[in-house]
């Protein structure tokens, strides 16, 4: 951009386009001649080779922690003033750019605000984390050899096996993968097809109960090491157990896998796609229709996904326009299935309900079924797009699964910031930004991730349906305020390199040291990861976080944060060839 925002955003605060019907009318012409402006990329299947952002408009990396534009659409934004504009200010094609970067902000919420985005979030360092140990002890008995899971393939000699070297591989790799699977079974539910025969994948329940101990477990030994607040998910084996013995469906190997009709990847998508929908119908004074929306592709596929199977499951019919209470009531249903409070913040009450209780699939099932059956007068009550009616769907939607409400798991998680000493040193690192080195990005999402939750509770309305917030009369100081908090913490500018944003109020030194901190741990979870899986050598291609120093300098500089980790450099590892 220009200019930053007032509030050190790296977008314009928001485009207010009330129009006159004429200039609507030449916008919707424009609209049906760059429909192309308006792709994002996260939509794309769910694989460990992200595209490279040339191939769409913008892209939330949730690897990478990062939020990219196109060449494209950074020229246009640059374009932009700060503050909130007018209509007429700037054409359809700019007001379109900042929509995809909107859409992508708010996958960055969904990763750092939701609680199913968070534990995702750190999947990737807990995979890293949690093996730790056993991968020291991996360096000690077999040495420095790669891949581990290629070595085990050839050496292994049993499952279960006895003596200490592959007892700690077969620790090794099967937390890798449990963490893996349950990835991809909440994300693209589909493609538990590709790994049930596994001989790694245990059982749904399984995998569900790893990621969830894994994340708690990392989340505790930062801040919570004698689990006087966090569930004490050291003692959920007992309950998992019992479950596998008793052969309960979803908990033992080869049980039976059941599969909601959509997955996480669906939900995320719906929840930006319709937002971003909003966004521009609300811009342009309430003249673009469904029709309109269709001639751009935004109704298709993995945008319209969820609520096609929303509308199946509430047996409802398509509203006439966007703004209708109905579309309003699909959101609400998409924020509660992606924020199950089950196992974290609070701690699991029922085990053999666990998967159902925090897949937000298998949410997302129930709570439509149970508007359609119990609580049909929802269809229409969302008229204003209020806090107090997010409070009373929310909550009555909740209580019918029997789960805690969004707002019940936000208020006990900010109430630990306010009473717990780690919590507040945190908060007090968050609002300087100068965070402690260790665990470091840990300690940083997870402050970002509290903010989230403090800012949720006092207007869940704006989180809900942001989009309303951010175009028309519903457009405010307060909602831009919110919005320019919550971007995304890492942005890519044209030249491809990342860069962290501007954020008003903090040290700009402090700001540059976590980014520095918060890469090279990013580094070391992916040589960490390429050491446990990946054929051939150490790869060092982080181009994609920066274009200014050459592949060796980069090879250096990865190197020396994996030995600081590991007490080796990956240059002396042995690499088994490939067969």
């Amino acid at each position: 951009m220009k200019s930053l925002t007032n509030s050190g955003s790296n977008v314009p605060a928001g485009l207010d386009l009330h129009s006159a019907a004429a200039g609507v009318r030449q916008w919707r012409m424009c609209l049906k001649l760059i429909k192309s402006l308006l792709q994002d990329q996260w939509a794309s299947e769910y694989t460990e080779d992200y595209k490279s952002c040339l191939n769409a408009r913008g892209l939330y990396d949730s690897m990478q922690f990062v939020l990219r534009l196109r060449p494209d659409l950074h020229y246009l934004l640059d374009q932009v003033d700060s503050g909130i504009v007018k209509s007429g200010d700037y054409n359809f094609e700019t007001i379109q750019a900042f929509s995809t970067y909107f859409h992508e902000t708010i996958h960055w919420w969904q990763h750092i605000g939701s609680i199913s985005g968070f534990i995702l979030s750190l999947s990737y360092p807990s995979q890293a984390h949690i093996n730790h140990p056993d991968l020291k002890k991996y360096l000690e008995i077999t040495g420095p050899i790669k891949p581990i899971k290629k070595y085990n393939q050839l050496n292994a000699k049993d499952s279960s096996p006895d003596d200490e070297e592959f007892r700690s591989i077969n620790v090794i790799l099967n937390n890798f993968h449990d963490i893996e699977f349950f990835k991809y079974r909440v994300i693209v539910p589909e493609s538990v097809k590709s790994f049930a025969n596994d001989p790694l994948f245990e059982s749904v329940g399984h995998s569900f109960h790893i990621a969830y101990s894994s994340f708690v477990n990392l989340i505790s030994s930062s801040f919570d090491r004698d689990l006087e607040f966090l569930p004490n998910a050291k003692d959920w084996h007992i309950g998992f157990r019992e479950f596998s013995e008793k052969k309960v469906e979803g908990y033992y190997y080869k049980s039976n896998i059941g599969l909601p009709p959509v997955g996480l990847k669906d939900i995320y998508e719906g929840q930006a796609r319709f937002s971003q929908m909003q966004y521009l119908y609300f811009a342009s004074g309430g003249t673009l229709s469904w029709d309109d929306f269709d001639d751009l592709g935004m109704l298709s596929g993995i945008y319209y996904k969820a609520f096609s199977t929303f509308l199946e499951l509430t047996e409802s019919e398509r509203p006439s326009a966007i703004d209708d209470p109905l579309v309003a009531l699909f959101l609400l249903v998409l924020d509660l299935a992606m924020n199950p409070a089950e196992g974290f913040p609070f701690d699991i009450s029922h085990y053999e309900s666990f998967v159902e209780s925090v897949d937000p699939g298998m949410r997302f099932m129930f709570l439509c079924r149970m508007i359609s059956l119990k609580h049909p007068e929802l269809k229409s009550y969302i008229k204003n797009y209020s806090s107090s009616e997010y409070y009373e769907v929310a909550t009555k939607l909740s209580e019918s699964i029997v789960c805690p409400s969004p707002l019940d798991a936000a208020q006990l998680i900010s109430s630990w910031s306010e009473n717990k000493s780690s919590l507040i040193q945190l908060m007090e690192e968050e609002e300087s930004f100068d965070f402690s080195d260790e665990h470091q990005p840990i300690r940083l999402m997870f402050s970002r991730f509290i903010r989230f939750q403090q800012d949720k509770i006092k207007n869940p309305a704006y989180f809900c349906w942001p989009g309303v917030y951010s175009a028309g009369e519903k457009l405010n100081e307060e909602s831009m305020a919110l919005f320019n908090e919550h971007e995304a913490l890492f942005i890519d500018k044209s030249d491809g390199d990342i860069y962290p944003r501007v954020f008003a109020g903090k040290d700009e030194g402090n700001v540059q040291k976590a980014f520095d901190t918060f890469y090279s741990w990013v580094v070391t979870y992916d040589l960490c990861r390429q050491w446990i899986i990946s054929d051939g050598d150490f790869s060092y291609d982080y181009w994609w976080l920066t274009s200014k120093y050459s592949m060796s300098e980069l090879e250096e500089w990865a190197s020396k944060h994996f030995e600081l980790s590991y007490g080796i450099s990956p240059q002396k590892f042995s690499v088994i060839a490939d067969a």
